[in-house]
């Protein structure tokens, strides 16, 4: 097995002129070069005995990207039986041996093949082929632009819908929600037709619909994005089932009409720092868990207090105060919830200082 990349990109040739485009490509990229052991003693690469679809088979699992520096047949037939989908797929560039030019194969957009070939010209002077119809017009990858501010989306063949009418030239319309900050489009507004506050309008527009919002929505949308603008403040007893927690805060959330993809912290009071339930809630929505003193919490003033709270944890309020903690002066969106052995309750989170 080849040593591990910090960047998990690995750089992969067959020829001996391949060998030395890979050395380079790999010192450029901070990734690690592969070559048939009969080229290794020339070039500063790991050497491979195995077919290279073995190797790729391999290193699959662990790389960010690959730069098959091979046939564009050879990289096909390799990568083929291991191809997932584009949400997990690593990208992958296959590129000349001579390092003229740099093809995104697989992950244009969310892999980042289509930055590594551009990171390719840098490196070794290749000229990035791109062949995405979103890039070729100079539109955004929606998906893309949502990644890279941390953003999820669903569901995900609205992504294609969203791409394909920019790539034929028709038109997009953006909701926001009228609680959200109205820069959370940002530069992507030039790509819409308009943007709007009201639902209606845009679903009656007859162009496809991106809508940014927190809130569970009944109308069928071409693409929600949910920005992690939501902290949930999370209290349980001692050693509370997880399965239970979980189940019931995720259930609260929904029939309150809060999409558990805006989730952006989790928050509880010092006292429950080490409260598996909670913990795993976190890991479950993918989000930071944080908590405040009972000092911090003491602080807000919440619309359900209780002195048996306060006389468990020093604090009469442990989910609302959290929530409000975490959200850094935004306002609760959702009061109270109680299932028994947990609490929640869930806040809009300020950026307007970020």
């Amino acid at each position: 097995m080849a040593k591990s990349s910090p960047r998990g990109i690995y750089v992969i040739a067959l020829t001996r002129t391949g060998a030395k485009t890979a050395e380079l490509a790999a010192k450029g990229l901070g990734g690690v070069a592969l070559v048939p052991e009969k080229f290794a003693a020339d070039v500063d690469a790991e050497p491979f005995e195995e077919p290279v679809a073995e190797i790729i088979k391999k290193l699959w699992p662990l790389a960010g990207g690959f730069i098959l520096i091979m046939a564009a047949g050879i990289a096909v037939r390799s990568i083929a039986p291991l191809i997932k989908d584009k949400y997990s797929d690593p990208a992958v560039v296959v590129m000349d041996p001579e390092g003229f030019y740099a093809v995104p194969l697989l992950s244009g957009h969310v892999g980042g093949a289509n930055d590594l070939a551009r990171e390719l010209h840098d490196a070794v002077g290749a000229i990035p082929v791109i062949t995405t119809a979103t890039d070729a017009l100079n539109k955004p990858a929606i998906e893309s632009w949502a990644l890279s501010l941390g953003y999820k989306f669903e569901p995900r063949e609205g992504v294609v819908k969203v791409n394909s009418a920019w790539a034929n030239g028709d038109g997009v319309v953006g909701y926001l929600d009228p609680a959200l900050p109205k820069e959370l489009f940002g530069d992507l507004r030039r790509h819409l037709s308009y943007t709007t506050s009201d639902l209606r309008q845009a679903l009656s527009s007859g162009e496809v619909v991106v809508a940014l919002s927190h809130r569970e929505v009944e109308q069928e949308v071409d693409l929600l994005i949910r920005p992690p603008l939501v902290a949930i403040g999370v209290g349980c007893r001692k050693d509370a089932d997880p399965a239970r927690v979980e189940e019931g805060v995720l259930s609260a959330l929904r029939e309150g009409g809060i999409s558990r993809l805006a989730v952006g912290v989790v928050a509880s009071v010092d006292a429950k720092r080490d409260e598996e339930a909670i913990i795993k809630l976190a890991e479950k929505l993918g989000v930071e868990y944080a908590t405040f003193t009972a000092e911090e919490l003491g602080g807000y003033k919440t619309p359900n207090p209780s002195p048996r709270v306060e006389e468990a944890v020093g604090t009469p309020s442990v989910c609302e105060a959290a929530a409000l903690a975490a959200a850094a002066g935004g306002d609760l969106i959702l009061e109270k919830r109680s299932g028994g052995v947990w609490t929640l309750a869930a806040a809009l989170i300020d950026i307007s200082e970020s």
